[in-house]
């Protein structure tokens, strides 16, 4: 079936013919373990907590950084600047601007107004593959089973000769959006092949404007690809360079857990 990934081979294949068009934009991937996933920043899911004071830790901060919040939104200003404060220490340089820090940040797992991508088809499958449930079924309160999917998107290349952004990621405004490629300042960034979406309405659908492919992935096939995966030297270990990386990665090899 057309668009329908069971093996590396095949998508090896769904890529050579994507790659035969001659012109100038440049494949991205994104790899979703479910196909009803909407391409909504993680940020954009959440709402606030219902009492700010029972979680209230910003009694030190600058007002000034987050009175541009509008009401009923996720404070992400004030997450980002907990996340600067509380991250000096770890393997993180200390001069970054708000771009390079929310693109750390976003790939630590806080929610942010960015979605990742990558340019590499294995990292997608990866990420499509990797749970062995992702789609809850709100009905009966339970993971279901649900196809998996890498969206394929041709998109304008960019120039890293452009400067980057002047403005701060959270000036960006309604269905705004900047492909950002970061500086690569962490493992992850690099051996992920990353890239990010950065988003003026978090709360709203990415529609990208054109060149979307959907390549679907049958759930009974997940388990066989991520193990080919491994077999292709692509897994959490090497996706996750760093202690928790190698300890999921043992887990899964060592034992029957998915």
């Amino acid at each position: 079936m057309p668009g329908e990934i069971t093996s590396i081979e095949l998508l090896s294949r769904e890529v050579r013919k994507l790659s035969k068009i001659r012109d100038e934009k440049s494949l991205i991937y994104r790899g979703h373990g479910a196909q009803s996933f909407k391409l909504l920043p993680h940020v954009g899911r959440y709402s606030p907590p219902e009492s700010e004071d029972d979680k209230a830790d910003d009694s030190q901060l600058d007002p000034t950084r987050t009175e541009k919040v509008r009401r009923g939104k996720v404070n992400e200003q004030l997450m980002l600047e907990l996340f600067r404060r509380r991250s000096i220490g770890y393997v993180i340089p200390g001069d970054l601007d708000d771009w390079e820090l929310l693109a750390i940040a976003q790939h630590h797992g806080m929610a942010t107004r960015m979605l990742d991508w990558t340019r590499s088809p294995l990292v997608a499958l990866y990420f499509a593959v990797c749970r062995e449930f992702e789609a809850w079924d709100k009905e009966k309160k339970c993971f279901k089973e649900e196809d998996a999917e890498i969206l394929v998107w041709r998109s304008p290349k960019t120039t890293l000769k452009k400067e980057p952004p002047s403005e701060s990621p959270f000036d960006l405004g309604g269905e705004e959006f900047i492909k950002y490629i970061p500086r690569i300042v962490t493992p992850r960034l690099r051996v992920q092949s990353g890239l990010l979406t950065v988003h003026g309405d978090p709360t709203a659908e990415f529609k990208p404007p054109e060149g979307i492919t959907r390549l679907r992935i049958p759930y009974g096939k997940r388990k066989a690809l991520k193990q080919s995966l491994y077999r292709h030297g692509i897994d959490e270990a090497v996706l996750f360079p760093d202690v928790d990386g190698l300890a999921r990665h043992i887990n899964w090899l060592k034992t029957d857990c998915y």
